[in-house]
């Protein structure tokens, strides 16, 4: 592992510890994307994590995710599956416009600013990008910002939304 690998890992640690006793929203990410990001800016050089580190990383998250697959869960699935479907079209098709809208623009090129738009996870999105051969630091910049905004931003919305149910179940019961 090269020396800017440690350093990056430092500073994602770094940035993950500082976050908790801030209290930010999903700590551990937003931290380390911050960290990470500060000691890649300060070094004003290329660094990278080691394909293979990058992989068992995946793996972990990967790991995690399916943790979630309980007993249930496909009986689950089938009745938010058709809402779930039309909801990733419109965030979809919303995506693209937006993507073709910022491209036309020039603030980016097309492919890119499309690339940054959709809906997906950071590190495919960039897999997608190298893959057509667009910029991937704007693709990178795009998803971080969105990212970001959504992960501080879910506590609250979250919190709106059991007031909504709060509400619409009592309205319910009102008729």
């Amino acid at each position: 592992m090269t020396a800017g690998a440690v350093w990056l890992l430092l500073g994602g640690a770094a940035g993950a510890a500082l976050a908790k006793p801030l209290r930010l929203p999903f700590w551990p990410l937003i931290g380390a994307i911050a960290g990470a990001a500060a000691v890649r800016l300060a070094s004003g050089g290329h660094m990278a994590i080691p394909a293979g580190l990058q992989t068992v990383a995946q793996v972990l998250v990967g790991t995690v995710v399916g943790l979630a697959v309980a007993p249930g869960v496909l009986r689950d699935f089938r009745t938010v599956l058709l809402p779930g479907l039309l909801a990733v079209v419109a965030i979809l098709g919303f995506g693209v416009g937006w993507g073709l809208f910022v491209g036309r623009t020039g603030a980016a090129a097309v492919p890119a600013a499309v690339f940054g738009m959709v809906p997906g996870g950071v590190g495919e999105m960039m897999a997608a990008a190298t893959a057509v051969r667009t910029d991937t630091a704007v693709v990178a910049a795009m998803h971080l910002a969105r990212l970001v905004v959504v992960l501080s931003c879910l506590p609250l919305l979250v919190r709106g939304a059991r007031v909504f149910e709060r509400w619409w179940g009592e309205r319910g019961r009102d008729r």
